[in-house]
């Protein structure tokens, strides 16, 4: 489901909701079974303390990463492009910067489906903002893309390959998806 917040001439939106499923689905294969045998092994007349406060350590950082993953968001506003990052970090992008946006679909391998990104570029061709397919709807980053009114968007309409990218635009990517073995 799409959360989309829309303030005056500002607009918040959120990263996916079912990803954060998956994710706790993930933790709760790999922790539980452990977790019940300890205590199964523990808990006659064994250190079961130990292995209830390692439980509830777990949990805490469960909790804190749900919390985490709730705050994650991209805003636009008139004067800025704000990232709120999963670690805690907040990019304030001022507008003024952003020189244009690329929007295009990348295929990671070319068995995969292509995923639509949007890059945020300043003068210089560097990233400002990065949102990818993977972890952000299409609705929401044509949303965002929508609400840069100053800036030029750019729509590539050509699905590219990471490779293809990689020798067009190099500094697009992330520095590890930037391997000298892909030029070429």
């Amino acid at each position: 489901m799409l959360k989309t917040v829309t303030t005056g001439s500002s607009i918040t939106v959120h990263v996916r909701r079912r990803l954060l499923g998956q994710g706790l689905v993930a933790v709760a294969s790999l922790t539980v079974p452990i977790l019940l045998v300890l205590f199964w092994l523990t808990v006659p007349d064994g250190p079961w303390m130990w292995v209830a406060t390692a439980a509830a350590v777990v949990l805490l950082l469960v909790a804190y990463g749900v919390y985490q993953y709730f705050r994650v968001a991209v805003t636009v506003t008139p004067t800025h492009l704000i990232e709120k990052t999963f670690f805690g970090g907040v990019n304030r992008v001022p507008v003024e910067r952003v020189a244009r946006a690329v929007l295009l679909d990348l295929h990671r391998t070319l068995a995969a489906e292509p995923r639509r990104q949007l890059f945020v570029l300043d003068a210089d061709g560097r990233v400002q903002l990065r949102m990818r397919g993977d972890y952000w709807s299409t609705a929401s980053i044509h949303k965002v893309a929508e609400h840069l009114v100053t800036v030029p968007v750019e729509h590539i309409e050509n699905a590219l390959t990471l490779d293809e990218l990689q020798r067009t635009n190099p500094l697009m990517l992330y520095w590890f998806e930037r391997r000298p073995t892909r030029l070429g």
